[in-house]
């Protein structure tokens, strides 16, 4: 109970700075609610909501990717490859809207590669606001991956780190939480990029890719297993599963923006539910997923990785006492997670 209310207490301090955080740029936030009706109202008027597979697209080939940055690592070269995303906005009257934040139009991935081809990957997708390579190079221990003959590589969501408009968006991005419109088509873009990363670390050698999700990461990485059978085997750590569950004052039109039965929260609801992981049935066996979470955390509540490990068939799990970022013991997420590649054959 003690360690419980130790992350508990740490979880609570992190939702009040972010609460603050939010207020500060609260003015960035003022959408017309009109407007937001009529543009979640074309989603829910097409097959999206009763067949939420349809709404996302996937590319055929590998992108056409440059080396933009490139610097020695250790007995080998960690690379950043930057490529036009290739995602079309589905709905035409927020489609400019959307292509306006310019930065956004390109991707990026981030790989730390041996050089020799034919290397097991590990893709890692990162939490919200820690898009940053040198913050992902610590919280997924890439040098530890590396050093048990892994490739790794990080992509790069939706407006974050370089994909981000200002300074200011790369500690707040505005996807998914802040508009339900641009959450949804961010959540296609990201689907359609993240397709793109794995035919680009397939076209330059990489085996078997496993994909591992942390936090909003882990939201992203089980709709992609849930959308496409490209990984080899999935991980999520303490992921965010369910929009509904926000505990974050994230937006005007987050649940904590607007009364619980207004026809508008409905509408937001609805919307939701199309990239939500448990409206799709993941596509890999559970020996080949991975659960960790912690059951005290605040952040990503408990509750909804229990839905979701009951939604795909029991897979392996591993959990902690504790919440978000302090949790106990320690070295348990690694030791559950090195174990999992190991099993499968990784390391």
């Amino acid at each position: 109970m003690a360690q419980h209310r130790v992350g508990r207490d740490f979880d609570d301090f992190l939702l009040h700075s972010a609460r603050i955080f939010r207020i500060l740029q609260a003015g960035a936030d003022k959408v017309d609610r009109e407007r937001l009706a009529s543009l979640i109202d074309f989603y829910l008027d097409q097959p999206y909501a009763e067949r939420p597979a349809r709404f996302f697209s996937f590319p055929r080939k590998a992108p056409k990717a440059e080396v933009i940055r490139e610097r020695p690592f250790s007995d080998g070269r960690v690379r950043t490859y930057a490529f036009p995303s290739g995602y079309r906005v589905r709905n035409p009257a927020f489609r400019d809207a959307y292509l306006g934040a310019r930065e956004n139009r390109t991707a990026y991935l981030v790989h730390w590669g041996h050089g020799d081809g034919m290397r097991k990957t590990i893709l890692c997708c990162h939490g919200y606001s820690l898009g940053d390579p040198a913050q992902a190079e610590r919280m997924f221990r890439v040098s530890r991956l590396y050093g048990m003959g892994l490739d790794v590589a990080l992509f790069i969501t939706p407006f974050h780190w370089k994909r981000a408009s200002s300074l200011l968006q790369r500690f707040s991005p505005p996807f998914p939480f802040r508009h339900p419109a641009l959450g949804l088509e961010g959540m296609g873009q990201a689907m359609y990029d993240l397709c793109s990363s794995f035919l680009l670390l397939e076209e330059k050698g990489a085996s078997r890719i496993g994909l591992v999700g942390a936090s909003l990461g882990g939201y992203l990485a089980a709709l992609f297993a849930s959308l496409s059978r490209r990984p080899d085997l999935v991980t999520l750590i303490v992921p965010f599963l369910e929009f509904k569950s926000l505990r974050l004052a994230a937006g005007p039109f987050s649940r904590r923006g607007e009364r619980g039965g207004s026809s508008l929260q409905k509408k937001i609801e609805a919307l939701w539910k199309i990239h939500s992981p448990f409206s799709h049935a993941c596509k890999l066996a559970p020996e080949r997923c991975l659960l960790i979470a912690s059951m005290g955390d605040r952040l990503c509540p408990f509750e909804d990785v229990k839905r979701l490990y009951e939604h795909w068939g029991r897979p392996q799990h591993f959990f902690l006492r504790g919440g978000h970022s302090v949790f106990f013991p320690r070295r348990g997420r690694g030791k559950a997670w090195y174990g999992f590649l190991q099993e499968h054959g990784f390391i």
